[in-house]
């Protein structure tokens, strides 16, 4: 009998056949190529994470940028509206205190005019090249108050004598009726009998009138004491006192106005402030900040006249404060800044926003 032998292979396994697997070099670089597309995707989504977060940020700057535009082609739109045509009188050197548009040279009374100028006011932390931006502010007449009627100052000789003042020098200008309307830090333009405008703030509100008193938030109102022109122009002219007075016969009227100012404060946020009409608020609180865009780089504001011309300050550093009742349009400019962030290097664009308003409302008073 023949026994046959047979012969085979066997792996280390002891398995007979001849399979076999990745070797030690071969997962090595499976394991290296799974990471490399790792990494290529991960690359490719973290690019497109900062990609739309810059899309987002930039988007998100333009639309704050776009919304402050807004707000200040309102004011322009409406500036002037029911307000004086030439412009009311305030305090000497009012516009420093309340805009720091630079104080004019002489000591006289100044106008508020429905579009107040300040070029090259202030600088921020966002400021390049020496460059500094403007300040704009509007006033305008506040359409409801009242049912849009103005409040009767009462100056018959039948009535009380108009205005009262007290002892301390401050004024209480008396309405014909009691005036339901009227609140603590009204802003108002009160105009006489003759045509004449001042801006004051009520202080207080009685059943006899409106009381005007020194000390105010804004700085505004002025005792009725004291040699002109540092007295209340709202001081009653007496008889053969017609300068720096004011004249009620037969009667002068009260009209509620809205002021309003657009700037950069210094750390480069886009900011309207409001002054008075914040009713039940305190002296303190009659002077709203708004923030409206941040970022900003520059602001800039020209104004077109009514000869054609393009001017950065129509008013000549407040010097000739008439000068802006020729203003037909306003033009703002803002340059932001949006940032991105990425692997500690911080890259910068610049946005900028432009658009031109009419100040339709200017020229035109009315009852």
């Amino acid at each position: 009998m023949n026994i046959e032998k047979h012969t085979g292979s066997c792996d280390v396994s002891g398995r007979f056949g001849s399979e076999s697997g990745f070797s030690l070099v071969e997962a090595i670089i499976t394991v290296a190529i799974f990471l490399m597309v790792l990494a290529a995707i991960f690359g490719v989504m973290r690019a497109g994470n900062i990609m739309q977060n810059s899309v987002s940020d930039r988007s998100e700057v333009t639309s704050n940028a776009r919304t402050a535009i807004n707000y200040i082609g309102r004011e322009t739109v409406n500036a002037g509206l029911g307000y004086s045509r030439t412009g009311a009188v305030v305090p000497d050197d009012l516009a420093f205190d309340l805009f720091k548009i630079p104080m004019d040279a002489g000591t006289a009374r100044d106008l508020f005019t429905g579009v107040l100028a300040g070029n090259n006011i202030s600088a921020s932390s966002l400021s390049v090249n020496g460059q500094k931006n403007d300040i704009v502010a509007f006033i305008s007449r506040d359409m409801e108050f009242n049912g849009g009627e103005p409040v009767i100052i009462t100056g018959q000789s039948t009535m009380p004598v108009v205005p009262i003042i007290s002892p301390t020098g401050d004024n209480v200008l008396t309405t014909s009726l009691v005036c339901s309307s009227c609140k603590v830090f009204d802003l108002y333009t009160i105009e006489s009998a003759d045509g004449n405008q001042a801006l004051a703030i009520a202080t207080g509100v009685s059943a006899l009138g409106i009381s005007i008193k020194d000390g105010d938030p804004l700085g505004l109102n002025r005792k009725s004491t004291g040699p002109p022109p540092k007295r209340s122009i709202l001081t009653k002219c007496m008889t053969g006192s017609p300068n720096n007075c004011f004249n009620y016969f037969p009667h002068a009227t009260a009209k509620r106005v809205f002021l309003t100012s657009f700037s950069v404060d210094s750390e480069g946020t886009l900011i309207r402030t409001t002054y008075g009409n914040n009713t039940g608020a305190s002296a303190a609180e009659q002077i709203q900040i708004h923030p409206l865009a941040y970022g900003v780089q520059n602001f800039q504001v020209r104004y077109l006249m009514q000869d054609g011309s393009l001017m950065d300050d129509p008013s000549s550093g407040n010097s000739n404060q008439m000068k802006m009742n020729e203003v037909v349009q306003v033009e703002i400019s803002i340059t932001l800044r949006s940032e991105t962030s990425l692997n500690g290097v911080t890259s910068t664009q610049l946005i900028n926003v432009d658009s031109t308003f009419s100040t339709r409302n200017l020229r035109y008073d009315f009852e």
